[in-house]
């Protein structure tokens, strides 16, 4: 393999490898139904919510009851479960490389296309120890505000997956999942769920049953939210290179 141009827009770059690390980490199995949870957070952030809507809405269905085929295609054979123990591997990579030709790579396209207006190019090419070298930006896209976003995004889903003590856990994480989804919640979205028996039920629940219930609760009701707030807080985030030595930015008159 031919040896990578040098980067001058590295917003592009840090943007496309992170992409491309977790495409690896899915065409090698993910290791379990909690990571393709976070697995899709991670993704819905890092294509600045322009996964289409298709994939929450299937990915809700493969919780849903028995593992569903593509969720267990998504998954390591040892953690595949009920008649999906038994999946073909050449079945299951076919469907996870389905996954990423059909809505991954047009949704990196999509935020690529989105980011690159706005990326800074730099007049000399990032190198090691370089303020903006993308290997060392710890924000995604170089964006600090979609780091944030899904530091709350990756807090609010690991809670909601580990379940409550109680109601008034539920109701401070409320103030969690609103900063998680950048305000985009119905206004009774959280009263709903706290005069709901049954959803109160699953977030509180200690037994196994309850944790794949709340798996599904946050496919279902979580993620797509997550989508939501991706979608408007993209075009408002300003770009950032890590603290280092000073680099130039390109200047046309």
């Amino acid at each position: 393999m031919t040896d990578e141009p040098e980067p001058y827009r590295p917003a592009l770059v840090t943007l496309s490898e992170d992409v491309r690390e977790r495409v690896t980490e899915l065409q090698n199995g993910l290791r379990s139904e909690r990571r393709v949870l976070e697995w899709l957070q991670e993704m819905t952030i890092r294509t600045l919510g322009n996964l289409d809507r298709r994939v929450y809405a299937d990915m809700t269905r493969q919780f849903r009851g028995q593992q569903g085929i593509l969720l267990a295609s998504m998954l390591r054979p040892g953690a595949r479960r009920g008649r999906m123990e038994d999946l073909d591997e050449d079945v299951a990579e076919r469907l996870r490389e389905n996954l990423i030709a059909h809505y991954v790579h047009p949704a990196h396209r999509s935020a690529f296309r989105r980011l690159r207006p706005d990326a800074t190019e730099y007049v000399d090419a990032a190198g090691d120890g370089d303020a903006h070298d993308p290997q060392r930006q710890r924000f995604i896209a170089m964006r600090p505000a979609l780091s944030e976003l899904e530091t709350w995004q990756q807090r609010a889903l690991e809670d909601l997956l580990d379940g409550f003590d109680g109601r008034d856990e539920i109701l401070d994480w409320g103030n969690d999942i609103l900063l998680a989804t950048h305000g985009e919640l119905g206004q009774e979205w959280l009263t709903r769920i706290y005069d709901e028996p049954s959803a109160v039920e699953v977030l509180i629940g200690d037994s196994a049953q309850h944790e794949r219930a709340r798996r599904l609760f946050a496919a279902h009701h979580v993620l797509p939210q997550y989508r939501a707030g991706v979608r408007v807080l993209a075009g408002r985030a300003g770009e950032v290179a890590d603290e280092g030595t000073e680099t130039t930015e390109a200047s046309y008159a």
